[in-house]
């Protein structure tokens, strides 16, 4: 094994020579199970270190009490819990992109299921005035299209899920995702409407965003210490916004506004941002981060487990074994979603179109791969 940042090429090869794919699957499992076993012991390791080192860290590690989980449950008995996702199916075209949003949001009110369906489908255009801006626009065009198609897909998810009658409310993802903190290549039109909506969440408190959890070291470290049911508040909004506006010594650059845009960025951090927190939880062995109101942290993490566990049989406390631990809710969303609205289909259609009225320029935009016989 070698340390990944003090190694050469020959010395790793000297290690691990190359050799006939016979030999190297002869003892494939063997090897895997070596280094998963590793893995699994330093993790434990680092584990008892950190905690032995730093014992504040235990006590801000905490669970749900009883309590909270029970109401959770009773939540999900007698409330409404509603969750959205969508899908984008972008499918480019000499003039831009033609593009179809589908939006799924699933309500539950006790044994009651309910779906409900919204589609939406435009052309964005370069809208050049004269060939040689068409030209010169056209790979522009395509970028910002892909953005702002995933911006619509996200923004029309939250603001159909606001607009659903929901005692606690469930979005995938973070609650102002990064294509729409950019303002989708317009934010002096598109951050007001953003920022407008998010503050509804804000108001409302029972909402909880759901993401994977990043490569952030401090958020890694967190995860190693958490067993399934625990969690800790790793930081506010603001933290997570100023570091996208700022930028860090890392790898993430400032933010790239008119000053007029950052200014409105900053009011919208302080007004916002100390109103969320972002929490780390695990239901599983997978930790999650969660983006909940800060007077919320307790019954959002425990709306979070009921949703993961719970509601499929498992134990709440996270006493039971699940790998990935995600709430059912967004779940289901996800799969209707995915189902109703697959990408592939509107594709489809919009290719087949093109064969059978015999647009000969519209196969420059086709993949290759998709034309062979």
């Amino acid at each position: 094994m070698h340390e990944a940042n003090n190694f050469s090429i020959y010395d790793v090869l000297d290690n691990a020579p190359w050799q006939s794919l016979e030999l190297h699957l002869n003892t494939l499992t063997e090897r895997i199970d070596t280094s998963i076993s590793k893995s699994h012991a330093i993790r434990e390791e680092y584990r008892n270190e950190l905690l032995s080192d730093r014992p504040d860290l235990k006590e801000k590690i905490k669970k749900p009490s009883e309590e909270a989980l029970r109401i959770a449950r009773d939540n999900f008995k007698k409330g409404i819990i509603s969750a959205a996702d969508g899908t984008v199916a972008p499918v480019p075209l000499l003039s831009g992109s033609k593009i179809q949003v589908g939006v799924v949001i699933v309500s539950n009110r006790g044994d009651i299921v309910n779906l409900v369906t919204r589609i939406f489908e435009t052309e964005l255009t370069s809208g050049a005035k004269n060939a040689r801006e068409y030209f010169t626009n056209l790979g522009k065009a395509r970028s910002i299209s892909n953005l702002l198609s995933r911006s619509i897909m996200l923004f029309g998810e939250r603001k159909l899920l606001i607009e659903q009658e929901s005692d606690w409310r469930f979005i995938h993802g973070e609650l102002i995702p990064h294509e729409l903190r950019t303002g989708a290549g317009k934010p002096e039109k598109n951050l007001p409407p953003t920022f407008e909506l998010i503050h509804k969440y804000i108001e409302s408190k029972n909402f909880i965003a759901v993401s994977e959890s990043s490569d952030d070291i401090d958020i890694l470290n967190a995860a190693i210490l958490l067993q399934p049911g625990e969690y800790v508040v790793i930081r506010s909004l603001s933290d997570t916004l100023l570091t996208f506006l700022e930028g860090d010594d890392i790898n993430r650059v400032k933010a790239n506004f008119a000053a007029p845009d950052e200014k409105r960025f900053r009011e919208f951090i302080a007004s916002a941002g100390p109103k969320v927190a972002v929490v780390l939880v695990k239901a599983g062995m997978k930790p999650f981060l969660i983006e909940c109101h800060v007077d919320k942290i307790e019954e959002a993490t425990a709306m979070f487990l009921t949703d993961a566990l719970w509601i499929k049989g498992l134990p709440v406390d996270g006493s039971g074994f699940t790998i990935r631990g995600f709430p059912f809710h967004i779940d289901l969303a996800d799969q209707v979603a995915g189902t109703l609205f697959k990408s592939s289909d509107f594709r489809s259609i919009v290719e087949s179109r093109l064969y059978e009225l015999g647009i000969e320029a519209g196969l420059f935009d086709i993949d290759p791969r998709r034309t062979r016989a």
